[in-house]
């Protein structure tokens, strides 16, 4: 079973050659059911390993400070923008880490909820507020491309290194250096999205 297997050898090639040993596709039915139990398991692993840990105390301090730091920065005026812009990177955040769960190119050890996907406090508020920040004060494309890289690069090559050496991140079939486009890119095109809304809101004010 792939549990019982060292960390090193559980790779997607591996995984994809277990799930196709099924004699037969499973029905709707029985992933929801095992989805359900899979959902109860995490629940009850959660209780019993993560909360109430100081690895989640941490993660709370984390999301509470970064939360205040954020307000009292933040540009009021454009309050609802640099919101808006915030939660586009938490989704896309979410949901890439979600997609890299369920992979198995990495895990969280410590989970900050347990029934949402696996994430943490990085991306709940941690990566859109500091997205959200450089978005604020690097008004050109210029100083924003450089800001969101010097960003990318303190996420890839400083703070997964730590979130790796005290246990709160394991990559399985990853690289650090995967991950620096991957900040870059979140960046650039959740801009280019927001600012065309803004255009899009503003020329339809002027008619």
């Amino acid at each position: 079973m792939i549990n019982s297997l060292p960390i090193e050898v559980w790779r997607i090639d591996y995984m994809l050659e277990e799930v196709r040993t099924f004699p037969t596709s499973p029905s709707d039915e029985q992933i929801a059911y095992t989805l359900k139990h899979l959902t109860y398991a995490r629940i009850d692993n959660w209780i019993d390993t993560d909360f109430n840990t100081l690895g989640w105390w941490f993660q709370i301090a984390l999301l509470v400070i970064t939360l205040l730091v954020w307000w009292k920065l933040v540009d009021k005026k454009r309050l609802l923008e640099l919101t808006f812009y915030g939660f586009a990177i938490m989704t896309v955040s979410i949901w890439l880490d979600e997609a890299g769960y369920e992979l198995g190119l990495w895990y969280y050890p410590i989970d900050l909820i347990p029934i949402f996907p696996p994430s943490t406090a990085i991306d709940y508020v941690m990566l859109p507020a500091l997205y959200a920040l450089v978005y604020q004060y690097c008004s050109s494309w210029r100083s924003f491309i450089i800001g969101t890289s010097i960003l990318a690069g303190l996420f890839s090559f400083i703070l997964e290194p730590l979130l790796v050496k005290f246990g709160f991140y394991v990559p399985i079939c990853w690289n650090y250096y995967y991950s620096f486009p991957a900040y870059v890119a979140i960046g650039i095109l959740m801009r280019i999205i927001v600012e065309k809304l803004k255009t899009i809101m503003e020329s339809s004010q002027e008619t």
